[in-house]
């Protein structure tokens, strides 16, 4: 599924996006990567402009089968260079941006999992066929307690991470790692979906490629008074002269 960017369909994506992160989601669970200042802002994302986000998925029981999983999914798309700010401030042990900051780095954690029968298998962040991809394939950050996806790839129309068999699932009580990919294309609302065994949750939206090649963010406010308060010095200079 994809959300235009036209002038007619932005406001409803944007809507949709509220509500289906609304559901089931919390700002106890928020993790440092939906929270993080250092996540591109260009006035679209849904956090205040920001792209960074948080959902809760839980599923009950499968009848008979007896999958199920509740998780919580942080998720954030940053700007070239910034992830590795990102790294620095959260993560260390040198770990490095594998886009050598060049790209966009789209970046999601499956995080808080209370129930995982028989374990989380997959996750899966929809593209559009059509859109370019980047330099970097679905790759992952180690971090300590994090279980390592088995592999991972670009499917055509989603990026995805695969975990198992056996002990490599993501369980109970156990996180993924950093989940990421890059492009050099800007954000746009996309569904991302994890399973365990057939328990698969709504499709909730977080960060993907679109076909709009990035070119800036806004700047912080203390950038643009910063820039300002420069401004202001050189046109009393000039006046002075």
């Amino acid at each position: 599924m994809r959300f235009s960017r036209s002038a007619n369909h932005w406001p409803w994506a944007l809507l949709a996006a509220a509500c289906v992160l609304s559901i089931g989601s919390s700002a106890a669970f928020a993790g440092t990567l939906a929270t993080t200042n250092f996540a591109l802002n260009d006035g679209m994302g849904p956090s205040a402009g920001r792209w960074r986000g948080t959902a809760s998925v839980d599923v009950n029981p499968v009848p008979i089968i007896g999958d199920e999983v509740e998780a919580v999914v942080d998720w954030a798309a940053f700007a070239p260079g910034k992830f590795q700010l990102y790294l620095d401030a959260n993560v260390g042990g040198g770990a490095t941006d594998p886009s050598g900051g060049s790209e966009v780095i789209y970046a999601y954690k499956i995080d808080s999992v209370a129930k995982a029968k028989p374990g989380i298998s997959t996750a899966t962040v929809g593209v559009d066929a059509a859109d370019p991809r980047g330099i970097v394939s679905p790759t992952y950050i180690s971090q300590s307690g994090g279980q390592a996806p088995s592999s991972s790839g670009d499917q055509g129309t989603s990026m995805a991470w695969f975990f198992g068999p056996g002990a490599a699932l993501v369980n109970a009580g156990e996180s993924s790692p950093i989940l990421v990919f890059s492009s050099a294309f800007a954000p746009e609302l996309d569904t991302m979906q994890i399973n365990s065994g057939v328990a698969s949750p709504p499709s909730f939206l977080v960060a993907s490629i679109s076909d709009r090649v990035f070119d800036h963010e806004i700047p912080e406010p203390t950038s643009i008074v910063l820039c300002a308060m420069a401004l202001a010095g050189l046109a009393v200079g000039r006046r002075r002269f």
